[in-house]
């Protein structure tokens, strides 16, 4: 049977692992020797096929208009630009998925490299926070590179299992803090003595991460521009050069007092100083907005401060001493690093794969070990009327943190008005009443055939899978006929004719660069 590896499609990095029968994982190279693969996408002029990696990240400051970055924000959306216009290339919109699975496509080709075999079935790791959409964006992306995806795991989760692997019986409820270039989440799971591992509470913010940091040193380098009367964001090149070395600054200023850039804007060198106080005095915003989103996550899972046993730290930007130190104030314990902050989520993923592919030499450590059962980082409910105001609301029916998977939760509610013949069912997506603030997952009519009296009942039912399928049943509450099964829509992501276009210019790709 074809070998399963674990994915870790990331927001600025990715990484591929597989693990063997043996339970011994090893975290894949390309051919330069480099195992972390940044997220970047270059579209040569001409017929030459697409580069991902560090030679597309080069290429950002030469040709940045042809060079794709941090495209992962957008997954589940039609874009992923701040100015929410297309991505195009030549004429051509690339979107999030066909970006996604370029790069895929490149860390396939780095694992049939190594092992000098095809790569078709894979485990890729989302975000907890990652809604239906992104989700089923991400597996979208994997069928355009060629991939069977098996399953989508959150990062966390991945994480946390790779670094239970590592350190069998101890048990205890763990925080995980997953900071990563683009995404932020925050995970409390108990851990058994028997490496069991329940999700009790998960939160996050899909758009927070170390990008935003180096956005943060960005501007003050363009302030330092404005003082000598130039315009920084006006020179395109000299802009892409800024991030880049914003990237650099902020890496260096986990380890340093200060560091220093040169920079040039419109021809002229500007000397960029930054010391660590400088730069915790920018992240104020974001730290606060850590701190909320931690303190809500481990409200809304019962859990005070004093239970938690170990305070796990993933992601590269988890690396900056100001959220080290955020965490150890929250939850009055010093954090622990995972064995490889950049690798560890693949890793995990690639052990999860190989656990549940069934490929596993029983007699190994790891096939002991019972897989991890997470929760619903979102609620799932329906439109409802109230009846007293009359005013639709969203009516959560399964509430966020549910273990999955969750199996027939149902509700009954009642028709409002005498002679009705149908219901109009409305899936959503959130928690909030308010339904500016969820996401409509789909609708469609429940037809009784008949008039019924005001007040008739409907029952409503919804599953969620371990995988992430969601399904919504509505019933005739008396007679109890199935009325209505509710067929998920993405509206913002490929499908139809987008997708079959997207899936021939993959076809048409001798080999990633």
């Amino acid at each position: 049977m074809d070998r399963i590896f674990g994915i870790d499609l990331g927001t600025t990095n990715s990484v591929i692992a597989h693990t063997d029968p043996n339970g011994m994982t090893e975290v894949i190279a390309g051919k330069e020797g480099d195992r972390i693969l940044p997220s970047v996408v270059y579209y040569p002029k001409g017929d030459g096929d697409p580069v991902v990696g560090k030679r597309a990240k080069a290429r950002s400051v030469i040709e940045p208009d042809r060079v794709a970055r941090l495209f992962k924000r957008g997954m589940g959306e039609r874009t992923f630009l701040p100015d929410e216009q297309p991505f195009m290339i030549d004429g051509k919109v690339k979107s999030p998925e066909e970006l996604s699975a370029l790069v895929l496509r490149k860390l396939a080709q780095m694992a049939e490299d190594y092992y000098g075999e095809p790569v078709r079935r894979a485990v890729i790791t989302v975000p907890a926070y990652f809604g239906d959409a992104e989700r089923e964006a991400t597996k979208i992306a994997g069928q355009l590179a060629g991939l069977e995806v098996q399953r989508v795991v959150n990062e966390p989760t991945a994480a946390a299992f790779a670094h239970g692997f590592d350190r069998p019986g101890e048990p205890g409820r763990i925080l995980v803090f997953d900071l990563g270039g683009g995404t932020f989440d925050v995970t409390i799971m108990d851990l058994g003595t028997d490496g069991s591992m329940t999700i009790i509470g998960t939160g996050g913010d899909r758009a927070l991460g170390g990008m935003d940091f180096d956005q943060l040193i960005v501007d003050e380098m363009a302030k330092l521009a404005s003082q000598s009367g130039l315009d920084l964001t006006a020179d395109l090149q000299a802009e892409q050069d800024a991030y880049l070395k914003a990237e650099e600054l902020k890496k260096e200023l986990s380890e340093l007092d200060s560091s220093e850039a040169l920079i040039s804007v419109g021809g002229k060198p500007l000397d960029f100083q930054l010391s660590r106080s400088q730069f915790e005095g920018l992240l104020k915003e974001r730290l606060q907005a850590v701190e909320d989103i931690t303190i809500h996550t481990m409200e809304t899972a019962g859990t005070q401060a004093a239970e938690i046993t170990k305070v796990l730290m993933t992601g590269g930007s988890s690396r900056i001493p100001a959220f080290q130190q955020l965490l150890a104030r929250i939850t009055g314990r010093q954090p622990t690093f995972s064995r490889s902050l950049d690798e560890d989520v693949a890793r995990g993923a690639a052990i999860l794969a190989t656990k549940e592919s069934g490929e596993l030499d029983p007699r190994t450590l790891l096939a002991a070990i019972p897989p991890p059962r997470d929760v619903l980082s979102h609620g799932l409910g329906i439109t409802a009327i109230n009846p007293e105001t009359r005013a639709l609301y969203n009516s959560v029916i399964i509430p966020a943190q549910t273990p999955v998977p969750a199996d027939d939760y149902e509700e009954m509610y009642e028709t409002f008005e005498e002679g009705q013949t149908r219901v109009d069912v409305k899936f959503n997506e959130g928690d909030d009443d308010n339904l500016d603030f969820v996401t409509e997952l789909g609708r469609g009519p429940a037809d009784f055939g008949r008039r019924v009296r005001q007040g008739y009942p409907l029952r409503v039912v919804i599953s969620a899978t371990n995988e992430g399928r969601l399904t919504l049943r509505a019933y005739d509450g008396e007679t109890k006929a199935e009325l209505r099964k509710i067929e998920i829509v993405y509206p913002t992501i490929l499908s139809g004719a987008d997708k079959r276009a997207a899936e021939a210019e993959m076809a048409r790709i001798r080999r990633v660069g």
